[in-house]
């Protein structure tokens, strides 16, 4: 039994007590009268007006009992409602008859009901919209409360930073573990003050550059929050370094043959030309440092062509395209006494981009000559998968170390700087014109002389 359904016995017991002593005040009130006109009313007429007292005291109850039930579900009818909407639930609507006398309230009710489901409705969109940008956002969001505890965190952040299932909210410690990103959310506390500072942190072994901002949120009543805003500029400082490291590199390889040719060409002219042999030998020398230039410029815009060249894809025939690369290199492969192996079948056929396949092919066979071993052997494979297909090539020259397998992708990095004049940069075109056609290259080799081989993968083009 509810508590209103209590409160409404009781108030039914005491009305009933009440009309029950009116109604019995009453009757002696009309006794006496009777009496007083009639002496001779007997016991028998006493009786049956008490009775008649008690009749209409129980009808009274009845009817008084009635109401208040019926007031009792109402309000109990009004207040689920209001209770359910608070909740955000969908209520049923309340309908009563016009006559009733709480029509107007239960109107009201509806209305409050209603409006509550839209404002509701609104807010749920509205709050799906936030959570959709904030998840979508490449930016990293963090919001901690006054009191140092972690209200929202977005996907990006949660990934970023490991941020754990702990209940939100919970101490932000628990989560941002980089000691210079603490430092910052403190100085802020402490300080009032937005600060913004570009911080390294860790992620699954990972090193990635932030450009952090901490924000200063001041809100009503002396109350604030810090927003903490992560911006990834990895990226960004990694191309810096990559430039920058690119301008070094060219520099030093374009010094090194000018100033040997510099040095030879001012001990011809200070008189050295006058002896034949050493004439011959320093032209020689000049000629091999002028073809190291002409190579290494060669290289160098190559690399700018793969990235600023429109796209245009075509169909042709893997195996033709291979052997036109070994007529063209036959003087190179002759040298060597190279033996090579064409094993794609002479129907392979694949939509690329013809100038992207040209650089991967040229430089991948280029490179398998220049690091063979005299009278090695070079082997060209292709593999067609579901959706798509392979390319590689294979040499029995001097391997490349495990560790270094990733690094030689990078440009000027050699793991023998001596072998054949190389520019250090053929890797790095085949990585990039395989990226600018939507692959992948991986290399399997090893440094105990057994070979390297160069794979590149691509999804099939209709």
């Amino acid at each position: 039994m509810s508590s209103s359904q209590k409160k409404g016995i009781r108030k039914t017991i005491q009305f009933g007590l009440a009309s029950l002593i009116g109604n019995a005040f009453m009757a002696f009130l009309v006794y006496k009268l009777i009496v007083k006109e009639n002496p001779r009313v007997t016991r028998v007429d006493m009786t049956l007006m008490i009775a008649v007292i008690l009749l209409i005291t129980v009808i009274e109850v009845i009817v008084f009992w009635s109401n208040q039930k019926n007031i009792i579900e109402r309000q109990h009818q009004f207040r689920i409602n209001l209770e359910e909407t608070i909740k955000g639930n969908k209520v049923p609507k309340i309908y009563l008859d016009p006559d009733d006398p709480f029509y107007k309230l239960s109107k009201v009710v509806n209305e409050i009901s209603k409006h509550e489901r839209h404002q509701i409705h609104e807010l749920t969109n509205q709050q799906n919209e936030l959570k959709a940008i904030m998840d979508n956002l490449p930016v990293g969001v963090l919001v901690i409360n006054r009191h140092r505890e972690l209200q929202v965190a977005n996907t990006y952040a949660i990934n970023r930073l490991g941020i754990t299932a702990l209940d939100i909210p919970h101490p932000y410690t628990l989560d941002v573990r980089n000691q210079e990103l603490r430092n910052l959310v403190d100085q802020v506390f402490q300080s009032r003050q937005s600060v913004t500072k570009t911080l390294e942190l860790e992620d699954g072994g990972q090193s990635y550059i932030f450009e952090t901002n901490v924000v200063y949120s001041p809100k009503v009543h002396h109350k604030f929050e810090i927003i903490v805003l992560l911006y990834d500029v990895t990226e960004s400082v990694r191309s810096k370094r990559i430039e920058q490291d690119f301008v070094n590199n060219a520099s030093h390889e374009l010094r090194t043959p000018i100033t040997s040719i510099a040095g030879f060409a001012e001990t011809l002219l200070e008189g050295a030309k006058d002896d034949p042999e050493t004439l011959d030998n320093f032209l020689n020398i000049i000629k091999s440092e002028s073809d190291k230039l002409v190579r290494l410029a060669d290289d160098i815009l190559t690399m700018s062509q793969v990235k600023n060249e429109p796209k245009t894809w075509k169909k042709v025939n893997l195996y033709a395209y291979v052997e036109q690369q070994f007529h063209m290199l036959q003087n190179n492969l002759q040298e060597m006494q190279l033996t090579v192996e064409n094993k794609i079948p002479e129907t392979a056929m694949e939509t690329v981009v013809e100038n992207d396949l040209f650089q991967i092919t040229k430089n991948l066979i280029t490179n398998a000559i220049s690091y063979n071993r005299h009278g090695g052997k070079i082997k060209v494979e292709y593999a067609s998968h579901h959706d798509s297909w392979e390319l590689s090539v294979s040499d029995t020259g001097i391997g490349i170390p495990l560790d270094q397998s990733e690094r030689v992708f990078e440009r000027f990095y050699r793991v023998n700087n001596a072998v054949k004049g190389g520019t250090g940069l053929g890797l790095a075109i085949v990585k990039e014109a395989v990226v600018d056609m939507g692959g992948s290259v991986r290399i399997e080799s090893d440094d105990d002389d057994s070979g390297t081989t160069v794979v590149v993968r691509f999804k099939r083009r209709v």
